[in-house]
């Protein structure tokens, strides 16, 4: 999970040199939020859409996908936030109360999926869902998808799986209905978050911002990944959480900030982007029966044996902790494999790694039982190799949890790294990947200017999250050597420390920061 490319800390200078984009572009106003919050992308590829969508504001055409759910629901009253029928307002009315507002966005036409509950649609109306998805991107510049919070995340997953382009995908709902009345514009629900939602998504896919990040969720004005989010409250519009890595950015009013990207959008330039769950390659027939065995103290074995006599192909099983199941389950696994069913081993603890795999049985990493159920369902209808099965679950499904630029393969001497010198008159960064073990301490040098001793804030970021500030006092004469956090496990991290001269601290084109000495444990 923390497989990544590398990149040299390059001076401030070089950043314009290089083209890097940053995502943190105002989507109609042209601001930039602070550097802080911002992920940069190498990608000619990714950088090419976004300039394209900056150069003609609103000119972007997104078509919305609808399937239905609460954002399309009739309440009992306007004060009823629960009670409610799913799936009564079409999509097309539904963007008519956004405008006049919306035109300024993007030119928005609606195709009608369907319109009921997200737990009605089948497997097959997934494929379908895909397809339509596919269609609807050949002419436009992004696809929004909407569709019921219950079982949103698989959704969202599934497109992420099975989408063969690299235009925007957003998937979003809404938590309270719409409207009360005969139309969506008559007695609007008190308080309902939909329309901002919607609103929200279609400016996100207008602005190519995840263009190559495969299909991400955006509700609450969070923007989370597809593999990572999941519903985490009944009933609290601020459900949808990343325990894991946290949110991939938000929606701000007047900027769209995005911390971090998935690692896919490293091979946006290449032919290695998609996915080989090309579902219009095909047919319905080919779509397995695949199950989800939930492990608890005693728990027999009549759960899988059922399954199976149903017709399961292949069953997940959640286990307790690291993937463990009791004896009796145990023994009706070993039957069922025996009978040519694949197992995915994944944990009901919500987070957590589970590795080890054995005769049929794949090793499910940290992705959820419900998302490595519909991995399982595709590497079923397209391979009946297991040793290729579990390729996938350890690339496609446990894949880097967070994208670094760059290209170039960085050595780990304990070396001083290159210095990066400030072009702004009130900060200076340097980022680079670091390999680490579990522990590891940090040196970083700041550098005066007219052999003035600096002054101020260092502020180190872990994978685009601020993890620690640490005050430079005129004592430390430049140097701080700090220990970061702990990590889960070991592999490579993206490092991120950022100095803010105080102000008596002066600060000129000589000043610089620079890594010292990184020292793992």
């Amino acid at each position: 999970m923390t497989k990544k490319n590398s990149m040299r800390a390059v001076s401030a200078a070089a950043v314009t040199g290089l083209g890097l984009a940053v995502l943190a572009v105002g989507a109609s106003t042209g601001a930039t939020a602070s550097p802080e919050t911002q992920v940069v992308v190498s990608s000619p590829t990714y950088q090419k859409a976004v300039a394209q969508a900056a150069a003609a504001p609103g000119a972007a055409k997104v078509t919305v996908v609808a399937t239905g759910g609460t954002l399309a629901g009739k309440a009992n009253g306007r004060d009823t936030f629960g009670s409610y029928r799913a799936g009564t307002y079409l999509m097309s009315d539904l963007l008519d109360q956004l405008r006049p507002e919306l035109n300024g966005v993007a030119d928005v036409d609606a195709v009608q999926f369907g319109n009921g509950g997200s737990s009605s649609y089948t497997i097959e109306k997934y494929r379908e869902l895909t397809m339509a998805v596919e269609e609807a991107l050949k002419t436009s510049d992004g696809v929004v998808v909407t569709t019921g919070t219950d079982t949103m995340e698989e959704f969202a997953y599934w497109l992420d799986l099975t989408v063969q382009s690299k235009k925007p995908v957003v998937i979003t709902g809404a938590m309270r209905p719409w409207a009360a009345g005969e139309t969506p514009g008559d007695k609007p629900v008190i308080g309902t978050e939909g329309p901002a939602n919607l609103y929200n998504a279609v400016k996100l896919a207008a602005g190519q911002r995840t263009y190559c990040f495969g299909t991400v969720l955006m509700l609450n004005d969070e923007i989370h990944a597809a593999r990572e989010v999941r519903k985490t409250n009944t009933t609290r519009m601020d459900t949808f959480g990343s325990p894991s890595n946290g949110p991939l950015g938000y929606i701000d009013e007047g900027a769209t900030v995005l911390n971090h990207a998935p690692a896919r959008l490293g091979r946006c330039d290449g032919d290695g982007w998609a996915t080989p769950f090309d579902v219009s390659t095909i047919t319905p027939a080919d779509l397995p029966k695949v199950e989800i065995a939930y492990a608890y103290q005693e728990a027999s074995g009549s759960m899988i044996e059922g399954f199976v006599n149903d017709g399961a192909k292949g069953i997940v099983t959640m286990g307790t902790g690291a993937g463990g199941l009791s004896g009796t389950m145990g023994a009706a696994r070993t039957a069922a494999i025996g009978n040519g069913v694949w197992f995915v081993s994944t944990t009901r603890t919500g987070t957590g790694n589970v590795t080890g795999s054995g005769n049929g049985v794949i090793a499910g990493g940290d992705l959820q039982g419900t998302k490595a159920r519909l991995l399982l369902l595709l590497s079923r209808a397209f391979t009946d190799d297991i040793a290729k099965a579990r390729g996938w679950f350890s690339t496609i499904g446990n894949p880097a949890a967070v994208y670094v630029p760059g290209e170039v393969t960085e050595p780990e001497p304990e070396t001083p790294e290159p210095t990066v010198t400030g072009t702004s008159a009130t900060k200076l960064k340097i980022a680079k990947p670091v390999k680490v073990r579990k522990k590891f301490r940090v040196t970083v040098t700041v550098t005066g200017a007219e052999k003035v001793i600096p002054t101020g804030t260092v502020t180190f970021r872990i994978n685009g999250t601020t993890v620690k500030k640490v005050n430079l006092y005129a004592s430390k004469k430049g140097v701080i050597t700090i220990k970061l956090p702990k990590q889960k496990s070991p592999g490579k991290i993206g490092v991120e420390a950022y100095f803010t001269p105080a102000a008596t601290s002066k600060l000129a084109p000589s000043n610089a920061i620079s890594w010292v000495h990184v020292k793992r444990k």
